[in-house]
């Protein structure tokens, strides 16, 4: 029962915390937490005026409609409330039109309510309407059962809706949420700022091959931070769609920079994303100790040796100052700086590319995995230069 209660008691502190926080996040200046608050308050103000119109306008038997759909059409961007309202009204138009045709032939019984709850759900599961296909059986079950499926029910319920959705549209048109392109490309550097540390680490980890090993570096769970990686990914994209999708007919429409910026920012996620996937071969690679006896091992069963590992971790040093260089989203500082920092890099990987090659024939064994890191390498740089040679913004 103790623990209950301090379990619950973390839980509330925690939930307070994080209201304070965004709250303040709020106050302070532009973002998603003041996008949210304003949201909620338009949601407040557009259900309370709603309601007031349609209980003027309307019989009071539908007048909660009003508010309902006002909230409903309140979505996080103007694009998403007016395609869900859309869908809400064409979800609504077909359930009251399965309510009245029910309604005005066979007449209100259980087993026509069955039937058509039976049919209005079918034609929920055909995804019609997106996420409002729910709303389908749920208007034909209020029009049939509340009205009997009368038009002189069904009339001013859709009224009612259509009252609710023009106030919540009007409420996000009148206050629509400004584009936070500084928001994406913060959340973009986070996230490549986060891929050169893995880099330099990983660089450590081939270090640590070929003599003192560091414990920490020998304990490092590469699988658990390349899918933090991947997972901060795609945080990130999804904040870059909601911006993009906030772009699309909003009366505050951002300038063409600003479109620009969040498209290198896609680009440049996408390029964290694919040299995440290499990180993590890498780190396989550097970290595989083969568990069968020597005279007893295939020829791909065969770890790093050291002096390969000590010049390879050069590499990836380089490789990892090739991408602060790059500075995405924003663009090189320095283009020639970076320029020359992958050429260097360039010329390190042939460097270890033909040590590796000569030392072949005594160590074929050593061979599989020597280059799957080097192709890995050279993949991490061909992503630079490809990043690179976007316009800067």
């Amino acid at each position: 029962m103790a623990e209950s209660k301090s379990g619950a008691g973390a839980w509330c502190r925690n939930r307070w915390h994080a209201a304070r926080t965004s709250l303040t996040d709020a106050l302070r200046g532009p973002g998603e937490a003041r996008d949210g608050l304003l949201l909620q308050a338009k949601g407040a103000a557009a259900a309370t005026v709603a309601w007031c119109l349609s209980s003027w306008l309307l019989p009071a038997n539908v007048t909660a409609f009003a508010p309902f759909t006002a909230l409903l059409a309140l979505q996080s961007t103007v694009y998403r409330s007016m395609w869900d309202s859309a869908q809400y009204l064409a979800a609504m138009a077909i359930g009251t039109a399965v309510a009245a045709g029910f309604g005005s032939t066979v007449g209100v019984h259980a087993w026509t309510l069955g039937v058509l709850a039976l049919v209005a759900l079918v034609v929920a599961r055909l995804h019609l309407f997106g996420g409002q296909g729910t709303q389908v059986p749920v208007v034909a079950l209020f029009a049939f059962v509340g009205g009997g499926g009368r038009i002189d029910y069904i009339g001013p319920l859709v009224a009612s809706a259509t009252i609710g959705v023009c106030c919540g549209l009007a409420a996000h048109f009148a206050f629509a949420p400004s584009p936070h392109t500084a928001t994406a490309r913060h959340r973009v550097e986070e996230l490549t700022a986060r891929a050169q540390t893995l880099l330099r680490d990983l660089a450590r980890t081939a270090e640590a091959k070929t003599g003192g090993e560091d414990e920490d570096v020998r304990e490092e769970d590469w699988p658990r931070r390349c899918e933090e990686l991947a997972a901060q990914a795609a945080r990130a994209r999804a904040a870059l769609d909601r911006e993009q999708e906030n772009a699309r007919l909003n009366p505050r429409r951002p300038w063409d920079s600003a479109q620009e910026s969040l498209r290198r920012c896609h680009e440049t996620v996408g390029m964290i994303e694919r040299v995440g996937t290499h990180v993590r071969s890498i780190a396989r690679a550097l970290t595989y100790e083969p568990r069968s006896p020597s005279e007893s091992r295939r020829p791909f069963e065969a770890s790093v040796s050291a002096d390969f590992a000590a010049s390879y971790a050069d590499l990836l040093h380089a490789t990892a100052e090739g991408l602060e260089l790059l500075a995405p989203p924003r663009g090189p500082d320095d283009p020639d700086r970076l320029r020359r920092r992958v050429e260097d890099a360039e010329r390190r990987y042939a460097e270890v590319t033909a040590t590796a090659r000569s030392d072949r024939p005594g160590r074929e064994g050593e061979w599989p995995v020597h280059g799957t890191v080097l192709v890995e390498a050279a993949r991490i740089l061909e992503e630079i230069k490809h990043t690179a040679d976007l316009a800067p913004l």
